[in-house]
């Protein structure tokens, strides 16, 4: 393959990944909108955003597994395609719990996109330029999750919030292209083809319950049988996954991962990261645009400093760790 159909191919796979990490923020900064649009409250509208970051959670291993067996081009290309479908049908929702609904499939469409640019990209430069290509995709990673409600609030400055999913769909188009044209099938032979449903099972249960209860506990009143419900739900099924990896022959989770110590205190940092930085920042919208009364481009300009920090720091940080 010429350098210029791996270029192409390269360009296609990193903007299937940047918009599947990208829709995990941007549509922050449009809840306040939506709320209005759909006249919701706030943890209705919320759940728009908290689902899509839920599906990729659940289904991203799942995904990659999957791609690894039945070949990574091919499974790629589904998931480009299902997340640009739902996109379009998230654009064209007629209600809140339509919308909500097609968010959860547009995850799925991102959980494909997200682990499948490394490998692909190995595959196509070959493994000596391997800190290229994770760094490179690190990158771009970084400025979709971190420059979302930015981008967001541009685009809400010239049109409404359903082109934040609108966009995606010519995007979409261009990547499915691309890899069609830059992009060749490869498998990954070493792994086993048995996958983990069980687990996954029990992962969807046990995360569901938990949004569940944490998103509505306010509104139902914490000590109510359906909240507490949720609680010991989740427990139970937090018990039964952990005892499902341990004896299922390729668990979703290997659980002796969490022996590596670099491992186990990397997971924690990005948990910390996720409840301190991206978290509130689903507050923060509703904060500028529904008390302070500012714009969503005026909110995009408050946000746009951390943003840039983030997107600066991580793939600076990977470099430090690279080096040391």
């Amino acid at each position: 393959m010429s350098k210029i159909n791996k270029m192409i191919g390269f360009s296609g796979l990193v903007l299937a990944m940047f918009m599947g990490a990208l829709d995990a923020t941007i549509v922050n900064i449009a809840l306040p909108d939506i709320m209005k649009s759909f006249n919701s409250g706030l943890t209705e509208t919320t759940w728009v955003a908290t689902i899509y970051v839920l599906s990729m959670a659940v289904f991203m291993i799942t995904a990659a597994k999957i791609a690894d067996i039945c070949g990574r081009k091919l499974i790629i290309l589904i998931g480009v395609l299902l997340f640009g479908a739902f996109s379009f049908a998230c654009m064209t929702a007629s209600s809140l719990n339509l919308l909500i609904s097609f968010r959860f499939i547009q995850g799925i469409g991102g959980a494909i996109l997200t682990p499948i640019v490394l490998p692909m990209g190995i595959e196509l430069f070959g493994k000596e330029n391997t800190s290229k290509v994770s760094a490179i995709i690190g990158v771009f990673s970084a400025l979709a999750a971190a420059g979302g409600p930015a981008l967001g609030g541009v685009i809400l400055n010239w049109a409404s919030w359903r082109w934040i999913f609108g966009i995606n769909v010519p995007i979409s188009l261009v990547a499915f292209l691309a890899i069609i044209i830059g992009t060749q099938e490869s498998y990954d032979h070493s792994i086993s083809k048995k996958i983990d449903w069980l687990g996954m099972a029990f992962l969807i249960v046990t995360m569901g319950s938990l949004t569940f209860g944490l998103l509505e506990g306010h509104q139902y009143g914490w000590t109510s049988t359906i909240i507490i419900s949720c609680f010991v739900t989740f427990f139970i099924g937090l018990a039964l996954f952990i005892i499902t990896e341990h004896f299922v022959g390729s668990p979703i989770v290997p659980l002796n991962l969490f022996r590596e110590t670099t491992f186990t205190a990397s997971s924690v940092a990005y948990l910390v990261f996720g409840f301190t930085i991206i978290g509130p920042s689903l507050i923060l919208n509703y904060f500028l645009q529904n008390v302070r009364n500012y714009s969503a481009l005026h909110s995009a300009y408050l946000i746009i400093p951390a943003s840039l920090a983030i997107s600066i720091s991580m793939p600076l940080a990977t470099k430090m760790y690279q080096k040391n």
